[in-house]
């Protein structure tokens, strides 16, 4: 009896010393991102979304670090309602270290603030039309699958994620507010029109989980947690359009104590009797700094900015948000910073009729002290435009290369070869090309502070070269 007795004293203590086995979560999907902090630094933060709108009885599941180190992921404030039966989880992480998802096999490889293989996606949903039904996004899901094949250290996405959802048209003869994309909206851009937002009250087509769901989450699914995003913010995720989601699951902010302050879409108003205006309606996040080892990236909201005109209040407002990022390089004289935004600031749309975009950051950098970008600015990327596109700038004129990919799964804007144009863009002369091709773009950073890119296409194969040092030699900067 005294064996025995010692023998479950002994198991007893076993049992105590061990760690109790995870649960197992019902997670959906998990993601991780980088953000500012409140006192300027970069954060990560991995995000599970689980089902179920959040009651009492929900309970979010652990983060488990590779050594073991567990802590309780907390629920995510600012619930965008009830057409999001989904709750967003979400805790802080640390670099170089590998996470798991407790009770799942969702695994993050270790996150690094110093990455070298960076790739690059914009305008990536699904048009209605072309994905019928609630399948993955195509052919996004095709270049994710390649994307997974190879070494990925960081993603960024230039805006656009959700078609399906925000086709523009919310009933007959009613299109949502879209900054004036494409002329919508007047000579004020919308701003001071009557606003209407799929999301008003008693809208027959609000956001939803369903349509993020097909068109970003299923779709992504191979590359999810693999690397860190950065998610810029595009027309398609205006508050009167997917703008819910957006800011729920991408939003940089959080309520966990080092981030900064959350954000969420205001009331839109009702759909009976619309607003007059869509100045109470909007909301526009501050630009943020990531601070990397190597390089900083700038991520600026240009979903509200007017593509053709610069004729209401929000062109001061962008005006700010340069000379802020003046400021900050004024501080950091050797160190590169690549800016990322989703209406690209120098964007060819008719090279024969010289129709650029993208008007209102145009006027708004012209009326800065300084009148252009930093020359810390070494690469500027954005989205929008549904091709390829990239343009040279002299290196007088001190004007950063621009690479548009808005060519990684949505309907492309035209048939379009690879085609090389020289064109004015805002009074000075460029050299550019362009191609209607799906794809995505990889970025690789050199031992100094340069880079060499390619695209790939939806065969894993390359089919455009790009590179600092072409650019740095007058070249065309992708080739």
């Amino acid at each position: 009896m005294r064996v025995v007795s010692i023998l479950c004293g002994l198991l007893i203590l076993a049992s105590c010393s061990s760690p109790k086995p995870l649960k197992k979560a019902e997670v959906i999907t998990a993601y991780s991102m980088l953000a500012p902090s409140s006192q300027g630094d970069t954060l990560i933060y991995i995000r599970a979304i689980i089902p179920g709108i959040h009651t009492k009885h929900q309970v979010c599941p652990v983060l488990e670090s590779e050594s073991g180190e567990r802590s309780q992921m907390r629920i995510r404030g600012l619930h965008p309602g009830d057409n999001f039966p989904v709750t967003v989880c979400e805790a802080t992480a640390k670099a170089g270290i590998a996470y798991m998802v407790g009770g799942t096999e969702l695994k993050f490889d270790a996150i690094t603030l110093n990455p070298k293989y960076i790739q690059v996606y914009g305008d990536s949903g699904c048009k209605a039309h072309v994905c019928n039904g609630n399948g993955p996004a195509e052919p996004f899901k095709t270049l994710i699958t390649e994307g997974a094949k190879r070494d990925v250290d960081l993603i960024l996405h230039m805006g656009d994620y959700n078609y399906r959802g925000t086709s523009g048209s919310i009933s007959k003869g009613v299109y949502a507010y879209d900054a004036g994309d494409g002329g919508y909206g007047g000579k004020t851009c919308g701003l001071e029109e009557t606003y209407y937002s799929q999301n008003a009250q008693g809208s027959p087509k609000p956001d939803t989980w369903r349509a993020w769901r097909a068109d970003f989450f299923s779709a992504a699914e191979a590359i999810l947690t693999k690397a860190p995003w950065v998610f810029a913010r595009g027309n398609h995720e205006l508050c009167s359009r997917a703008g819910l989601g957006w800011f729920y699951f991408f939003g940089p902010g959080s309520e966990l104590k080092e981030g900064i302050v959350q954000s969420a879409c205001p009331a839109q108003g009702d759909f009976a009797q619309p607003l007059s205006s869509a100045v109470s309606a909007i909301t526009m996040i501050d630009p943020y700094m990531l601070k990397l080892d190597k390089h900083n990236i700038w991520v600026q909201d240009s979903a509200n900015a007017c593509d053709d005109r610069f004729s209401n209040a929000l062109t001061a407002q962008y005006q700010s948000q340069y000379e802020s990022l003046q400021k900050f390089a004024s501080k950091y004289p050797n160190k590169p910073i690549w800016t990322v935004t989703h209406r690209p600031l120098w964007g060819v749309n008719n090279v024969a009729t010289d129709n650029t975009l993208n008007i209102m950051l145009q006027r708004a950098l012209a009326d800065t002290p300084l009148g252009r970008l930093p020359e810390q600015v070494t690469l500027a990327l954005s989205g929008h435009m549904h091709i390829y596109q990239s343009l040279s700038f002299d290196k007088q004129y001190r004007r950063p290369p621009q690479i548009v990919v808005g060519n990684s799964g949505v309907s492309l804007s035209e048939e379009l070869p690879y085609t090389s144009f020289e064109a004015v863009i805002d009074g000075l002369e460029a050299n550019g090309n362009e191609q209607a091709k799906f794809g995505f773009l990889e970025l690789e950073l050199d031992r100094y502070s340069g880079w060499y890119g390619r695209f790939f296409d939806q065969q894993g194969e390359a089919f455009l070269r790009c590179d600092s040092q072409f650019a740095a030699r007058d070249e065309q900067v992708c080739q």
